[in-house]
């Protein structure tokens, strides 16, 4: 015959061998969101054309280190059917300011600051433009390697380009 005492040792054993492998398992599973952690993306939104008056939305989505203060587009890192857009410009948005644009012929870039914070996700620039006929998305180029991205701390961000509608951040 096992005592009593034997009995409540074995179950509290087997108790901590069970919330130690729980824990285990909970711990393993939270390090794939620390192996694997979101990638800073520049979003390019869809075009939008009312009455002869077009828009395409800039945002970004998990942006590190305070956030995205900065942007710089190289003239040429923006291309963009010159017969069917004009008159482009660009709006700072959530406290951003275009410092500088430019866009001739169909190529053109821009640089845009935030003047006290950055921002982790959200828009941050519209592009306006008058439309001759249909203007989509596939109307615009964007040259990646003409865009760099400046965190709060004016450090160089990198990042992916997507225009994937369903990852479009509001």
């Amino acid at each position: 015959m096992i005592a009593t005492g034997t009995m409540r040792s074995r179950r509290r054993l087997a108790t901590l061998c069970t919330l130690g492998l729980a824990l285990a398992l909970g711990l393993s599973a939270c390090t794939f969101l620390f192996s694997n952690p979101p990638v800073p993306t520049l979003i390019l939104g869809e075009g939008i054309v009312l009455g002869g008056r077009g828009e395409l939305l800039l945002s970004v989505t998990n942006m590190p280190d305070g956030g995205m203060a900065s942007i710089s587009i190289v003239v040429g890192g923006i291309a963009y059917d010159a017969a069917k857009i004009a008159n482009l410009t660009a709006v700072g948005l959530q406290g951003f300011e275009v410092l500088a644009e430019q866009f001739v012929g169909g190529n053109g870039g821009l640089s845009a600051a935030h003047s006290c914070a950055g921002l982790p996700a959200g828009k941050f620039v519209l592009l306006q433009f008058d439309a001759t006929g249909d203007v989509t998305l596939a109307d615009f180029t964007f040259d990646k390697t003409k865009i760099a991205l400046g965190d709060d701390d004016n450090q160089a961000i990198t990042f992916d380009l997507t225009t994937a509608v369903d990852y479009y951040t509001d």
